[in-house]
Parts: C-alpha cells; structure tokens; sequence
C-alpha cells in the first residue's frame, strides 16, 4: 500500500481549499481562555488548605500560577507571530536539541541542578525556578516529527523509511522514559502515531507500532520495581486497594459523586482537605472541579477540551503546507490526548499517571509549554 505523494516544504498542498482562520483561531483561544481562568480559580481553591498547612498564604500558589500563566500568553503570542520557515528550518531542530540534552542532564548522576519531587527525580531547578524537560519533549517532538515527514515524503511507508522517524522518537521518549514518567513516555506514543497516520501511514503499520509500543508498557511494568505493577493492579480491583494505591482514586470518585449536578459551591470541597494528598491541584485537579462545581463544570471543561480538538482540526485541515497541517495536528493530538488521560484518571477508566489537564492544573512547565502549544496553532492558522 503506498500513500500519495506530499507536496515539498513550503508548498500549498493541492486539494486542500484554505478557509477562513478567524473562526478556527477563536475556537481555539475562546476555550483555552475559559480553561486558564477557570484553572487559576480552582488551583486557589485546592491549594488554599495546603498552602495554609505548610505555614504559606492561602493564595500563594494560586500568585504562581498567576505568573506562569503570565509568561505562558508570552510565549504563545511569540511563537505565534514567528514566521513558519523559522519554526520549520530552525526550531525545530533547536527545540528538539535542547529537549534532549535537558533530558540528559536531568539524568545526570549527581547533578546538583536535578530536583526529585515524591521520589521522582525529572526537575531542573536554577534558583527558584524549576522546569520539568519532559514536557519540552511535546513541542519537540511535534516540530520535529512535522519536520521530518514534510522533508522526506515516504512512498511506501516501509519500515525502512520509517527507521529515521522510529530512531528519532525513540531517543526522545526513551529519556522521558528513563526519568521514571511513563505516562508521558505513553503520551508521546499517541503524539507521533496520530501524526504519522494522518501523514499517510498505512493503518497496518501504525497498528503495529502501537501493539510494540503496548508489549513495551507490559515489559516495563513487569520489569520495573513493582509500583506500576501495582498502580494497575489498583486499577483493576480498586476495592482491594482503596486504603493504598486505590486511594486517591477512591477519593476522587467520592468528590466527583458528592458534586452532584451543580457542585457544593466554589471553595466547599472536603477532597482537598488531605484526601487527595498533595495533588488535589495537579494531578486530580478535575475531582475537586467535579465537587465544587458539579457535573456542569466537568463538562464545561469536556466542552471546552472538544471545542479546542475542533478548533485545531479545523487549522490541520486548512493549512497551507504539510509542514503546518501536521503541526496542527500535532498539537491537537498533544493537547486532546493528556486531556482525555486526566479525565480518565480521575473517572477511574485509566490508571492512575501523574498528567496534568492542560491549562487547568497547577504546574508552570506545563502550563507554559501548553500555551507554546497553542501558539504553534495560531502560527498555523496565520500562515495564509
């Protein structure tokens, strides 16, 4: 099976009729706005008690976020004035560059800058900044992957000529992978085969990278040193774990459940107080969303994270170039995907992962890297 020929960087790819922006550009800032405020309203609320506990201002990590998000609208409106040949021919590879040796000095033994957080050591911390490189593997590995695919138009889509895109992901998500973060190493995994199917990769092939990548995740779980293993044993006899690894889950369906439709009132979560443990304002962010405001504001969110995935099909789809069209796809993968994984953590369909929801969660790597995200759209949707 071969997949049609790709029009060479910079050229308009035919077929394709480019359609208004303006309507896919605010289907993608109208719900990214919603999210970030509604993200710095409850990163307050669930952090107030911990903050409080540990001797800080109730509304300190709320200021911090305040000012990641700040440097986050920075940093999207940067990149999306940049022009697209300086995104293709020079982040890109500057980008993906930096991701790896960020990830490799993290991993460095002994290195004074590495910072370990709950036993995981995946921070660099210069002062009192820290910063997490995986999270620059998603933008690195979209530009580049874009990159690559829009250079080398593949024909038949042979493992051969899959053996340079497989190399380069691998030394990517193989790092993220030896930091300890599975699920952003799954993540990546999604990333790259959203982008090389909609590249044309036959469904055969991509099936197949996506049952090695599942044999991979059983390997590492079976070979790890036990705590994923029993993360998934949580997941699949919860009740048997619930005083354990099961915990914060079962909290977190109690929060969601106790919600009802309209929530206990903005402020009046009990999830918060100690249940979720420390990451009531990260990684389980959506059960105190789910408490407070109810089942209405879990699928205010749900809508707000569809109407981006809309917003950012709708660029892929009117792109000028290769290079653009999977760069926006891309993105919209990145940013649908840890969505759908942070919701499925906290509903239980998934197992527990430490990923944030984008945009919402407390974290300013991932915030602003997000929003890096979302201008790497807006540069697309503004390539006319």
């Amino acid at each position: 099976m071969t997949s049609t020929r790709r029009p060479s960087a910079g050229r308009r790819t035919e077929g394709r009729r480019p359609g208004p922006s303006r309507n896919a550009e605010w289907l993608v800032v109208l719900p990214v706005a919603l999210l970030s405020m509604l993200g710095l309203v409850m990163v307050y609320s669930a952090s107030s008690a911990g903050a409080v506990a540990a001797g800080s201002a109730s509304w300190s990590v709320a200021f911090k976020q305040i000012a990641y998000l700040s440097a986050g609208v920075v940093v999207a409106v940067l990149v999306a004035r940049a022009p697209m040949r300086f995104l293709r021919n020079s982040a890109a590879v500057v980008l993906y560059l930096a991701a790896l040796a960020a990830l490799l000095v993290v991993l460095l033994p002994g290195n004074p800058l590495a910072v370990s957080v709950n036993g995981a050591t995946r921070w660099l911390a210069l002062g009192p900044l820290q910063f997490q490189p995986s999270e620059l593997a998603k933008p690195a590995l979209v530009l580049w992957l874009a990159r690559y695919l829009d250079l080398h138009p593949m024909q038949h889509w042979s493992w051969k000529e899959l053996g340079p895109v497989l190399v380069g992901f691998v030394m990517l998500a193989g790092l993220v992978l030896a930091g300890d973060d599975l699920g952003t190493t799954a993540l990546l995994s999604m990333i790259m085969l959203a982008m090389i199917y909609m590249a044309g990769a036959p469904a055969r092939r991509v099936g197949t990278l996506a049952g090695v990548g599942a044999v991979g995740a059983v390997g590492v779980l079976a070979l790890g040193d036990g705590f994923r293993l029993r993360r998934l044993l949580a997941f699949l006899h919860p009740e048997e774990f619930k005083l354990s690894e099961a915990w914060q889950l079962h909290q977190s369906q109690i929060g969601l459940a106790s919600g009802g439709l309209f929530g206990s009132g903005p402020g009046y979560s009990r999830a918060k107080w100690g249940y979720l443990g420390p990451e009531a304002h990260t990684d389980f962010i959506l059960a105190v969303i789910g408490e407070e405001l109810g089942l209405f504001g879990t699928l205010v969110v749900m809508g707000c994270v569809m109407t981006l995935m809309w917003g950012g099909s709708r660029i892929a789809l009117t792109a000028k170039d290769e290079f653009g069209r999977l760069v926006a796809v891309g993105v919209t993968a990145w940013l649908g995907f840890q969505a759908l994984i942070h919701i499925g953590v906290t509903i239980g369909t998934l197992p527990t992962k430490g990923i944030t929801l984008p945009f919402v969660s407390y974290g300013g790597s991932s915030l602003v890297v997000s929003l890096l995200g979302v201008g790497l759209l807006l540069a697309v949707a503004r390539d006319r």
